[in-house]
């Protein structure tokens, strides 16, 4: 938690140096002290400050991207596309509905509270209440999804028929058709241990006493939570968790938590973590801060070596018909996620079934390339995000050859291509539709910039 405190801090204190060392280029005279903020362009009504282009370009360079003159210039091009979009947006009077930004902000919260250890943390890092931060970044949130909300509009439905798919790759010169990747399609089957009913009752037992001891008042709740807490986050805290919303916690962690009057100790109660029990400090409305001890059954070799057991019979009875993987991962794999779609796993950012093999984990990446079509694996110990060990088979269902892009094992990608063209031309006409009827202007030490769009010849230079 203090790393990523620490992270966040350091961004916010390289974002100012920034502002202060991004003088113009244009070499004018700037008054004698420190510049905090200035404007670098205007559309219609909607001022892009010096500040929010140095935040796009601390997020373009993180991971260890050089900033580029090119960069920058690419930067303040989106920004003077989403003011656009928001200065149409607000002529066109599109509405977007209060509860929709009050629920994207209570997202938003809940997020950053949960990283930063609970709504005190994040109120005493901002120097704020939430409802001030909430009051201070709702016009952002406002124009964000009113930004989606006019995108959606300029591009309208982009769906193509199959013949508008050929036709899309006809035109690519043969020279420039992509190149492809190996890509995989695979399936898992996941069994994570679980710790004998004698473990269970052991550690049930024994948070039990520290309880009764905290109860009667002969051990400290800090104390305990330092000492036996098994949770890393809270256990050096005292088990404090800050002023959290309803929500952020599992459910019956919620529900403990509000059916506490202030100081109570609750009774010991099972989540998907362990057992806890907790004190409730304070509660506001559907907010609590509450601390709590949580102890966690272990799970031993033999728990483990049970797993590996029942994987083993499973790819027996697969590999001899008697089952399916599809019908094996629906009724034994404890990944609830594969399990929903038969153990086919789905690659998140395009929401397929196709992987680059460049984009597998490591230890996924060399069991799957020693397989051939259809094989299974043996069982393979992987450590889960958690940091529990569990057992999983995997079965690969495709793969590809690296190859140039053709129309029967690429049409998902080339439809996409096709379609992101369609998008491009029609947010291209918009823009240059628009662009004649408002009014632009574009900072000097910026006009020299080589945009996709003409916004500096159309503009009143300062």
């Amino acid at each position: 938690m203090k790393h990523l405190t620490d992270r966040i801090s350091a961004f916010i204190e390289r974002l100012a140096l920034a502002l202060f060392a991004m003088l113009p280029l244009s070499g004018e005279a700037q008054p004698t002290g420190l510049l905090i903020d200035r404007v670098v362009g205007v559309v219609g009504r909607e001022a892009i400050l010096h500040s929010d282009l140095m935040g796009r370009m601390e997020q373009a360079t993180q991971g260890g991207r050089p900033a580029t003159q090119t960069m920058i210039c690419g930067e303040l091009e989106d920004l003077l596309y989403e003011k656009l979009l928001v200065e149409q947006g607000r002529l066109d009077s599109v509405v977007v509905e209060q509860g929709q930004v009050d629920l994207e902000l209570d997202r938003r919260i809940r997020y950053f509270s949960q990283q930063l250890g609970g709504d005190e943390k994040l109120e005493a890092f901002y120097g704020k209440s939430v409802t001030e931060i909430k009051d201070d970044f709702r016009p952002q949130v406002h124009d964000q999804l009113l930004v989606q909300t006019m995108q959606q509009k300029v591009s309208g439905d982009s769906r193509l028929t199959p013949r508008d798919v050929q036709r899309f790759f006809d035109r690519i010169p043969e020279d420039s058709i992509p190149f492809i990747n190996a890509e995989v399609e695979y399936a898992q089957l996941v069994s994570i241990p679980k710790p004998s009913e004698e473990e269970v009752r052991r550690v049930r037992r024994r948070i039990e006493e520290y309880r009764e001891q905290v109860v009667a008042g002969t051990k400290d709740f800090c104390t305990v939570a330092i000492l036996y807490s098994e949770d890393p986050g809270s256990a050096k805290e005292c088990g404090d968790l800050g002023m959290v919303p309803a929500g952020v916690m599992v459910p019956e962690f919620d529900a403990v938590a509000m059916s506490l009057k202030e100081n109570e100790v609750s009774q010991v109660f099972e989540t998907q973590y362990g057992w806890h029990f907790m004190q409730l400090v304070e509660r506001r409305g559907e907010q609590y801060h509450a601390r709590h001890v949580l102890m966690r059954p272990q799970v031993s070799s033999s728990d483990l070596q049970r797993s590996r057991d029942l994987l083993d019979s499973l790819a027996t009875a697969i590999r001899s018909g008697g089952i399916t993987f599809a019908q094996a991962a629906a009724d034994h794999s404890d990944d609830e996620e594969s399990r929903s779609t038969n153990g086919v796993m789905i690659e998140p950012n395009s929401n397929s079934a196709r992987w680059d093999m460049a984009s597998l984990d490591q230890q996924t990446f060399f069991v799957l390339d020693k397989l051939d079509k259809g094989a299974i694996s043996d069982p393979q110990l992987v450590v889960m995000p958690d940091g529990s060990k569990a057992y999983r088979l995997l079965q690969l269902l495709l793969l590809t050859e690296p190859h140039r892009a053709n129309l029967k094992d690429d049409y998902r990608l080339l439809q996409q291509a096709a379609e992101g063209e369609l998008r491009k031309k029609a947010i291209d006409d918009w823009v240059k539709d628009r662009l004649q009827a408002t009014y632009v202007r574009v900072s000097p030490d910026h006009a020299g910039c080589h945009f996709l769009h003409q916004w500096v010849p159309l503009a009143t230079k300062e």
